[in-house]
């Protein structure tokens, strides 16, 4: 089966044969080639699991993969029952899982895991291989296989893919379904009229229905499902040329009445008439109806087009400019009546700007009268080609005349000659860099010629005046040549496309490009790329024709980039730790972010996220919030700003991520002396301490000693004869104070020492918390999957969740899991009346747990050394045994507690 290039928009239209039945062959042919192809299908794609290849395919209703049972585990509730297996009569140790059979034949537990990631991997690998429409699954959205059945593959182009299908409540009824590629829309306004007017019209094909639908990649594809040719394209008959006369001449005339309708009765002219497009709805007379309606415009914006989705063989030379007027038609059917009497298109030689002045080639045709018409057709100048009131008189046998168009006096733009202004704004868009020199010295020249020779003076001269002394100018002026002259051209600025798509894609990538962006914004060139053609819905519905996206940016950007001005004028040298003024390419990176704020408001979230990341994530946190000018702006842009504050709270975001290398060097500066500070004050409140326990310790000391030193003086003193004894102290039962032996002293000195590094100790039993609360954590969620997990066991009902929890259990029935769990569950079976089963004992050792965390990093005056450090112990301990309470359901629990909310949501 060929498939063209999707990204082709001049692919013709191919017809796609039915593939012949796949033959499986035996073992024996490419054993090893063989076994490595379906090694790398058993890892790429878990879901198929491994089956006997003889076996009979089965069929299941849509859904129906949703009703395989998951069972219980053992270990995850040691009350109940164990859960009934989802086959009858299977033993415990092979229960049944979705995808799989029973437990001897399903996927590792690895795979079942990891299992929707590989699966993910394959679909990718499969669409860059093969391509959108490589796979029936993947190319038809499940909303359109609901709503059609798709019998075969008619055929594929550049821009969509065809089915033949039929609705699901109408079965017999045949209808051409055609999805198209990402990125291509359809023309809702036309499908609106022609779904109106039913099938009153032989030329068009009747519509059956339309819209968009999201495909298995998240992506939304235009679709449109029409009336179903079964006698093909014109193709199939053009392929037989040359053809007899009068054979030749019907066609002539169904493809005149075909495109007269579409210009005259549905005011569209049709941007890629061309025989794939043209299905035959009777051969005798020949009758044929124009499709492909993504290629069709009204009338009276005929001269624009926003891109260049033709086919070259069949195109006029005009349609390069972006020119879809209804002459572009008939240059088509001069090409098809050239083939129908030839055998082959006509020679087209040189490239688009010279085939604009050149006659086409036509000494294939021999007749005399088709070599008229074929003249007439292929007119080079739209003025003077023939239309649909010539080829009927040619059909009548009369002699139309060959018209000539007025041919102006031609001006030479580097070694190249332009008797039009569309032709040669096209040439200076197309070389913007030579134009852009050209034009700083011929820019008088050109003037003149616009008002001499083309009469135009609608185009605003002020674009075209002293380029020499501003040469910058000579780009805009390009812009504005385009603009006027070739609107139907998307938009360039530079060499650079400037459309929407194409100046997101700008500010988003390099940052070379960046400057570019401001340029373009700044000199009002992504304004006058507004007035080309937009071909958005949305722009083309309110009638202007022109791009209210680009008209957005050229409005709000300047605004922004002015307030953003206004505050680095206001931040900038301001005081010790004032930022320093950006760099230029910075201040073009700052450009860049304004439009793309303006163009995508969703990628303010993203800007967000990164200014929040500064202050609590672990690897992306800085000191640019210790930056107090820096702290006022991310304030302001994390405000959700609406109507008149939304400009503020852009202007603010751009400003916080265009400061914020700064604020990380300035609040770097704070924050030292801020450390330096602390350890100041943490140094002071040490000595406090320090100084207060040396006291302490010396009054001991002084307490200890003091009744020896009392004593020894007693002994020592001299006494007199005539002296009365001194009375000597005593205790509080009047008995004298005992002098405390050496060993007590000794004592009393190290629990001195004891208390002392007690509190030293205590200072640092606040760190219990980095554990205990992540076990605490743990515990609550364990409990809620002991509350939430049905006895029977859990039936999932989205893919995720059930692969998840497939892996879970085959994990916990692992070799190293489950000894763990074996050993854990044996210690918790030791807890009288069931206690380690129970929902609530995890979640009331969880509370234990914060209330330990807490008590060990009390700072309250009364809250003892000896407590804390008692709360610490019980809270290490505590951490420890919800380790061992978790592992004793082999984590099943825990997994249940995240798994099955998680359920609840996706399923």
């Amino acid at each position: 089966m060929v498939m063209p290039d999707p990204g082709d928009d001049n692919a013709p239209t191919q017809r796609i044969e039915p593939t012949a039945p796949t033959t499986r062959t035996g073992p024996g042919a490419g054993s090893t080639r063989t076994g490595a192809t379906r090694w790398v299908t058993r890892v790429l794609r878990p879901g198929s699991a491994r089956r006997d290849d003889t076996a009979p395919t089965r069929v299941t209703a849509p859904g129906a993969e949703r009703t395989s049972a998951l069972p219980g585990s053992a270990r995850a509730d040691r009350s109940a029952p164990a859960a009934p297996t989802a086959v009858a009569g299977a033993p415990r140790s092979a229960p049944t899982v979705p995808g799989g059979g029973r437990g001897d034949d399903r996927a590792p537990w690895w795979r079942a895991l990891f299992g929707p990631l590989l699966d993910w991997m394959a679909r990718l690998v499969s669409r860059v291989v093969v391509g959108p429409a490589g796979d029936l699954d993947y190319a038809v959205p499940a909303e359109l296989r609901r709503r059609y059945r798709v019998l075969d593959h008619i055929g594929a182009g550049g821009e969509a893919v065809v089915y033949l299908a039929e609705p699901t409540d109408s079965p017999g009824r045949r209808l051409a379904l055609k999805v198209y590629r990402p990125g291509h829309d359809i023309n809702r306004e036309l499908l609106d009229r022609l779904r109106a007017r039913g099938t009153a019209s032989p030329h068009a094909p009747a519509i059956h229905g339309y819209g968009t639908a999201a495909s298995a990649w998240g992506e939304d594809l235009a679709w449109e499902a029409q009336e179903y040719f079964s006698r093909g394209s014109l193709r199939t008959l053009i392929d037989q040329a040359p053809l007899e006369e009068e054979r030749a001449r019907a066609v002539v005339s169904a493809v005149a009445e075909c495109l007269h309708h579409w210009q005259h009765e549905l005011q569209h002219n049709h941007t890629d008439v061309k025989p794939e497009n043209l299905l035959v709805r009777s051969l005798d007379p020949p009758v044929v109806a124009l499709t492909d309606f993504g290629g069709a415009v009204r009338a009276t914006m005929s001269r624009v087009y926003g891109g260049l989705a033709i086919t070259e063989d069949y195109a006029a030379p005009e349609v390069v400019e972006g020119r879809r007027e209804a002459p572009a038609a008939w240059w088509s059917l001069g090409v098809m009546a050239h083939e129908l009497v030839s055998g082959r298109r006509p020679e087209r030689g040189g490239n688009w700007l010279t085939a604009r002045n050149t006659e086409v080639d036509i000494s294939a045709i021999t007749d005399e009268r088709w070599r008229l018409l074929a003249r007439g057709l292929l007119a080079p100048a739209p003025s003077a080609r023939w239309g649909y009131d010539e080829v009927v008189q040619w059909l009548a046998g009369e002699r139309p005349q060959i018209r000539t168009a007025r041919r102006l006096r031609p001006i030479d733009f580097a070694g190249v000659s332009h008797e039009d202004p569309p032709s040669l704004a096209f040439d200076l868009l197309d070389r913007s860099d030579t134009g852009a020199m050209w034009l700083r010295s011929h820019w008088p020249q050109l003037r003149t010629w616009l008002d001499r020779e083309v009469n135009d003076y609608t185009f605003d001269r002020a674009y075209l005046t002293g380029l020499d002394a501003y040469p910058e100018r000579a780009h805009v002026a390009i812009s504005a040549l385009a603009a006027r002259y070739v609107p139907g051209m998307p938009p360039r600025f530079r060499g650079h496309e400037i459309s929407a798509d194409g100046l997101l894609a700008l500010a988003t990538g390099e940052a070379s490009r960046h400057a570019v962006v401001r340029e373009a914004v700044a000199s009002g060139a992504v304004g006058l790329g507004a007035q080309h053609w937009c071909p958005h819905p949305g722009c083309r519905s309110g009638g202007s024709g022109r791009c209210a996206l680009l008209e957005r940016v050229q409005h709000e950007v300047p605004l922004i980039m002015r307030r953003v001005s206004e505050t680095l004028d206001r931040l900038v040298g301001s005081g010790p730790d004032a930022p320093r003024s950006p760099d230029t390419h910075e201040t073009d990176t700052a450009w860049a972010r304004a439009v793309e704020l303006v163009l995508v408001p969703e990628s303010a979230s993203r800007y967000r996220s990164l200014l929040r990341h500064q202050s609590w994530h672990p690897r992306r946190r800085s000191t640019a919030p210790h930056a107090p000018w820096w702290a006022e702006q991310r304030r302001l842009a994390l405000r959700d700003g609406t109507g008149r504050d939304a400009l503020a709270t852009r202007s603010a975001l751009v400003t916080a991520v265009l400061l914020l290398p700064e604020a990380v060097r300035v609040g770097g500066g704070i924050a030292e002396r801020e450390r330096a500070d602390g350890r100041a004050r943490r140094q002071d409140r040490w000595a406090a301490l320090a100084g207060s326990a040396r006291e302490r310790w010396s009054q001991v000391r002084e307490r200890v000693s003091a009744p020896g030193r009392r004593g020894t003086g007693a002994a020592t003193a001299p006494t007199r004869p005539d002296q009365s004894a001194v009375p000597q102290p005593y205790g509080p039962a009047g008995t004298p104070e005992p002098v405390p032996s050496p060993r007590e002293q000794e004592r009393r000195r190290r629990r001195a020492d004891r208390t002392m590094g007690q509190i030293q100790r205590a200072m640092k039993a606040g760190k219990c918390r980095r554990f205990a609360y992540p076990a605490a954590l743990l515990g609550l969620v364990d409990g809620l999957g002991r509350v939430v997990r049905p006895p029977q066991g859990f039936y999932p009902e989205s893919e995720f969740v059930t692969s998840s929890y497939t892996g879970l259990l085959g994990a916990a029935d692992g070799a190293v899991l489950g000894w763990l769990s074996e050993v854990t569950g044996s210690v918790t079976g030791l807890l009288p009346g069931g206690t380690g089963d129970a929902w609530w004992f995890p979640v009331l050792l969880s509370v234990v747990l914060v209330v330990l965390g807490r008590s060990a990093a009390s700072r309250k005056p009364t809250s003892r050394a000896r407590r804390r450090l008692g709360a610490f112990r019980l809270a290490v301990a505590g951490s420890l045994f919800m380790v061992v309470v978790l592992l004793s359901t082999g984590l099943v629990a825990l997994g249940s507690g995240v798994l099955i909310p998680l359920d609840g949501l996706l399923g």
